[in-house]
């Protein structure tokens, strides 16, 4: 099956970007190197194309109503023009895919992982009633995110108005030459950063533009291999390695991201956790020796297996191999060393608080939290 290309798509093989399968995709994954774009990130900025993500637009009288329900965190707590990170979950409290859920007013856009896009479209069809209207605009909008200290000066420049006091999880509706944009403060590394929205046929217009003015500020090409390591430097789960539908918010320690004082899809389960105590934990390690913490690898605690590595990468910023994991919740202390077997050797790691860099947003100071 050929892969579905984004606008942003010759850019990346302009630039020599290294294109991958990435959930049907075709993305650039790396341009020079992965390694150094996760600095420079850190260090100025980067511009990274996320035309790949679902995007899902919840309408009608009963649009909030609908999506409390079968959502954990209060959609109420969230007015028009600010977004909220949420979750969808089954029955059993597994996560059927992390979200971001922008308030438009008269409608909700769902943001979801490219990989679930159908999934979540699906589950929200069979819970719909008649003051409810849904659609995927997924094909109408693309998406490209600019993340780092030099990102507001950029898009300041960019768009011709200060985004200063822009606030973290706030965005605004823009009519810029003669084009409709949607601009958010958010990201997924950790860095101050913005999300921009488009018209699929405008994208390269802005794309171009923000690549010209970003050169004075050391603009960087980023693909999807930097953006795993910032966001797990920032200890952000991705979904099919921290969440899945056999893992609940609260082992995740997403426990900030669930509402009790409302009703919701998985909520009973939830509540019986809370109250009884979680079996296992996601958690951060650092390896102590030169070795990769691949998904999947076991992971020993005093010659025991407790859990799994679901994400490992070396980390330029920090210089060290570093990854998150889940293991039984009695073994899941700070500065617990801790044994993962890659490649049929055990090799020391240390468990370790997250996130793995100094937190530049508020949601990275909350991924430990609940």
């Amino acid at each position: 099956m050929e892969l579905k290309k984004t606008p942003f798509y010759q850019k990346h093989l302009e630039n020599k970007g290294r294109i991958v399968d990435f959930a049907g995709w075709a993305l650039a994954v790396e341009y020079e190197s992965m390694l150094g774009e996760a600095k420079a990130v850190r260090k100025t900025c980067g511009i990274f194309d996320a035309s790949h993500m679902g995007q899902i637009i919840i309408g009608g009288s009963g649009a909030i109503d609908f999506l409390q329900k079968l959502a954990c965190n209060d959609i109420s707590a969230i007015a028009k023009g600010q977004m909220q990170y949420n979750l969808i979950l089954n029955e059993a409290a597994g996560v059927i895919d992390d979200l971001m859920v922008y308030h438009l007013g008269d409608s909700l856009l769902c943001v979801v992982n490219a990989s679930n896009k159908d999934k979540v479209f699906e589950w929200f069809k069979q819970n719909l009633d008649d003051s409810v209207e849904i659609s995927d605009e997924s094909d109408k909008i693309c998406l490209f995110s600019v993340q780092g200290s030099c990102s507001g000066q950029i898009i300041s420049k960019v768009f011709g108005r200060e985004f200063a006091e822009l606030e973290y999880l706030r965005f605004v509706k823009e009519k810029v030459d003669g084009k409709e944009v949607l601009i958010s403060r958010s990201g997924y590394t950790g860095e101050d950063g913005f999300e921009i929205y488009l018209k699929w046929s405008e994208g390269t217009y802005f794309w171009d533009k923000i690549i010209k003015v970003g050169k004075e500020f050391g603009l960087t090409l980023c693909g999807i291999g930097s953006r795993d390591i910032l966001r797990t430097e920032a200890g952000y789960p991705l979904y099919g390695h921290e969440i899945n539908e056999e893992i609940t918010p609260l082992q995740a320690c997403l426990g900030w991201a669930v509402k009790f004082n409302k009703d919701f899809t998985g909520k009973s389960v939830l509540l019986k956790e809370k109250n009884n105590g979680i079996s296992r934990e996601r958690i951060g390690f650092i390896m102590q020796e030169k070795a990769f913490p691949r998904q999947g690898y076991p992971i020993y605690f005093q010659e025991r297996e407790v859990g799994f590595v679901t994400s490992g990468v070396y980390s330029s910023n920090r210089e060290a191999f570093i990854g998150m994991a889940y293991v039984e919740k009695n073994c899941a202390g700070l500065d617990n060393e801790i044994d993962i077997k890659v490649r049929g050797k055990l090799c020391k790691a240390k468990i370790v608080k997250l996130p793995f860099i100094s937190p530049k947003t508020k949601r990275a100071k909350l991924v430990k939290e609940g």
